[in-house]
């Protein structure tokens, strides 16, 4: 594990090493992020299973081109008050 401050050259050490040794380097923070969002989008898909889909509102003729349609849905884009985020986040690391 290398660790240092931004600039101070660890990912070109972290590379000159990787490449002498052939190994692949791993950046924690990023594969934590991709993990999160990985499971964000199941909760998601599960959310939108268990609720069952729904005809999207009709499209206002005065709507905004460059908002999304159909709109976000809360119900699913959200996670329920009660999911404990850090409980998750700790379980995943």
């Amino acid at each position: 594990m290398i660790c240092g401050m931004k600039g101070s050259g660890v990912t070109t050490q972290i590379n000159k090493l990787c490449s002498k040794y052939k190994l692949e380097s791993l950046e924690l923070q990023t594969e934590f992020m991709k993990r999160k969002d990985l499971e964000k989008e199941k909760r998601k898909r599960r959310r939108l299973l268990e609720r069952g889909f729904k005809d999207p509102p009709p499209k206002e003729e005065d709507a905004d081109p460059s908002e999304p349609y159909p709109p976000p849905d809360p119900e699913i884009e959200d996670d329920p008050e009660d999911f404990e985020k850090e409980a998750h986040e700790k379980e995943l690391m």
